[in-house]
């Protein structure tokens, strides 16, 4: 039975293991756009574990998104969405784990990749 060449690195395997929660949150916070950015790097993900620098600028951007990074420019799409959401929703405890294992999966890539 032929072998894997490739172990996924840390941060795929925790976008490829969390994608549904993690387009849900994207489309909550960032709209069908942020959605499908997701979706797509999932999708490259699932073809090659390995971070390009791509991929890499991928990661930066929906750990912005869940970050609330560009909430406060109100000529991005992320403001409005943001003014939108009840605090008590459940979703905002969903995506602070979300970031909370993207920020752990980064950090772990980081260590491995030194």
């Amino acid at each position: 039975m032929p072998r894997d060449l490739f172990i996924p690195s840390p941060c795929s395997e925790f976008v490829v293991t969390h994608c549904a929660a993690l387009a849900c949150a994207a489309a909550l916070l960032g709209g069908s756009g942020a959605e499908r950015r997701v979706r797509l790097l999932v999708d490259d993900l699932n073809r090659t574990p390995l971070l390009t620098p791509r991929l890499k600028r991928e990661l930066d951007a929906i750990e912005d998104l869940l970050a609330l990074r560009h909430v406060h420019d109100v000529d991005r799409l992320e403001a409005e969405r943001f003014m939108q959401i009840d605090p008590a929703d459940p979703a905002v405890e969903d995506i602070c784990l979300l970031l909370d294992g993207l920020r752990a999966a980064r950090a772990v890539e980081s260590c491995t990749a030194a």
